[in-house]
């Protein structure tokens, strides 16, 4: 393993990325409409995939040794590869290697681990022995023994080394809480986002067991009154800690309460959350969401099943990593669920009992085909509405398999690659008078030149200034001729208030992100998505608008 191979996976353990948010500029632009032929500079864009979540299964001992033998290997790697730092009696000074005792270290992790751990009891609200008896603490506590008990065996330590295996330790302990913490005001590149995700993941599902068993004495009280200041203190304690890690409480059909980490839409949603890759939500879906389906039959109404399916769907095109346990799972649950959705379930039939197709299905496999829950499966669900139209039978919907689904999610992939798979994007806040500017300049230019040479996030921005002062022939000027475009997702929109942020995906086909401002997503969610294409002159025009 060479230095860059060592210091990529070592940038794991730290999260130390500074991003600059750039403006839309309309001197730029102006100055790019009088340049002929200019050339854009691409974007550098990140490659590296942080590693894989584990999905928790009971073996978890199994686990905690593979990861510790993992790490322990690959430093050990390193450490053989390079002679110099196990050799270095002769390069470095004798100050410089005994830096830090063995000892010592070993006192000093151990101090600040059980500091850090008493921490986190208090933040869970928690006993000594509750702590304890958390999986996720018993394999941090299993770590911190490795670690200590293999350095104490040594002579001498390289410092750095030591450094590294104590931010192993200490970074094994981790909360729900604690892990979107490590959002900071920058906007997060997909592989960044994966590893908030992963560090999340690590212990949501464990406390929301072990909160949803502490309801249970309080059942009765909680169907009688939905008022917490009638609720005794422990009970009001219990919520506060389950709050403190995002999650609320909740009622299902059968009147049970419990918990559910809602972290992304939830009421207790962290501040930041907005500034994690969009394309990352469909994990943080399918964790809150769990099983689809029960029994072949869907846990959710299907037009919540399909909502959720297009969050996933984003982050299977997304996440270039496909052989990651993650993607696995997540996978898996998108082509189940997807195939039982078309074959129809007991609560949603897709035919009668006489064989005819219902009409409720059919209205269902329309929105389908017109993308209205993805992209994914849009091309299959119009061949099946229009054979079930022609014949009351479709025979893509009786051979239509798992494998089927996976193979249009490759070729999805395939069509998208270039821009959806870029870690890398471009961030710019929304400033009316600057794109006031723009609209005065395009006025005074040959408009189909002038929008032409506009690049996307230009192009998006104008787009929306357009619809919120009504200049329908310059909506039209910007779409592609004959493109049926969801404009009702924009209705009422009379200011660029509205929205915050604008985010390009820069590539073969351009996306740009439309984030609404905080006090509007209850009316229009968290974002649009704007497609755009090359029209038959070559130059760019949008071509479709999603939420």
């Amino acid at each position: 393993m060479d230095d860059k191979q060592f210091e990529k996976r070592m940038e794991l353990l730290k999260k130390s990325y500074n991003r600059l948010e750039p403006q839309l500029d309309p001197e730029a632009v102006f100055a790019q409409i009088e340049a002929e032929n200019a050339s854009q500079q691409p974007l550098e864009t990140v490659t590296t995939q942080k590693p894989p979540s584990r999905w928790r299964k009971p073996a978890v001992w199994i686990a905690s040794m593979a990861s510790v033998l993992l790490v322990s290997m690959l430093v050990s790697s390193y450490m053989i590869n390079k002679p110099e730092l196990v050799n270095s009696k002769k390069d470095i000074s004798q100050e410089e290697k005994k830096e830090v005792g063995i000892k010592e270290w070993v006192e000093k992790i151990t101090k600040k681990y059980n500091s850090k751990k008493e921490q986190i009891r208090r933040e869970l609200k928690v006993t000594i022995d509750e702590l304890n008896a958390f999986e996720f603490i018993k394999e941090a506590d299993y770590v911190l023994d490795f670690y200590t008990r293999r350095n104490s065996h040594e002579q001498e330590e390289d410092v750095q080394f030591l450094k590294i295996n104590e931010e192993i330790i200490l970074n094994k302990l981790i909360t729900p809480r604690r892990a979107l913490e490590t959002i900071d005001e920058s906007n997060l590149t997909f592989d960044e986002s994966f590893e908030v995700y992963r560090l999340y993941e690590d212990t949501v599902l464990e406390l929301e067991n072990f909160y949803n068993d502490l309801l249970e004495p309080y059942e009765p009280l909680l169907k009688k009154s939905k008022d917490t200041n009638k609720y005794p203190s422990d009970l009001r304690a219990i919520i506060k800690a389950a709050n403190n890690q995002f999650m609320e409480l909740k009622e299902n059909e059968e009147g049970t309460f419990y918990f559910k980490a809602t972290p992304i839409y939830g009421e207790f949603s962290p501040p930041n959350i907005n500034k994690l890759h969009p394309d990352i939500f469909g994990y943080f879906e399918y964790l809150e969401k769990g099983q689809f389906l029960l029994a072949d039959d869907l846990t959710y109404t299907r037009e919540e099943t399909a909502k959720s399916l297009k969050l996933m769907e984003r982050t299977l095109l997304a996440d270039v990593n496909a052989g990651s346990p993650s993607y696995k799972v997540l996978r898996q649950s998108f082509e189940n669920t997807w195939l039982v959705l078309l074959k129809g379930t007991a609560s949603y039939p897709a035919l009668t009992k006489d064989g005819e197709p219902r009409e409720d299905y059919m209205d269902f496999l329309q929105k389908v085909a017109n993308g209205t829950y993805g992209e994914v499966m849009k091309k299959t669900a119009s061949t099946i509405l229009h054979e079930l139209q022609q014949n009351n039978r479709s025979n893509t919907l009786t051979q239509l398999s798992t494998y089927d689904i996976w193979t249009i999610i490759l070729q999805t992939r395939e069509e998208t690659a270039g821009y959806i798979n870029d870690s890398d994007f471009t961030i710019v806040s929304i400033d009316e008078s600057q794109i006031k500017s723009i609209y005065e300049q395009y006025k005074k230019s040959d408009a189909e030149t002038f929008i032409d040479q506009l690049r996307p996030l230009n192009m998006v921005s104008l787009y929306l200034y357009a619809i919120t002062i009504g200049d329908e022939s310059l909506q039209k000027a910007i779409l592609m001729p004959g493109t049926n475009i969801n404009k009702s997702l924009l209705d009422n929109v009379k200011s660029l208030n509205i929205f915050s942020q604008l985010g390009e995906y820069d590539g073969i086909y351009p996306t740009v992100a439309v984030r609404v401002s905080e006090e509007y997503q209850d009316k229009y969610g968290r974002q649009f998505l704007i497609k755009l294409s090359i029209n038959k002159e070559g130059n760019y025009r949008i071509t479709g608008i999603t939420d």
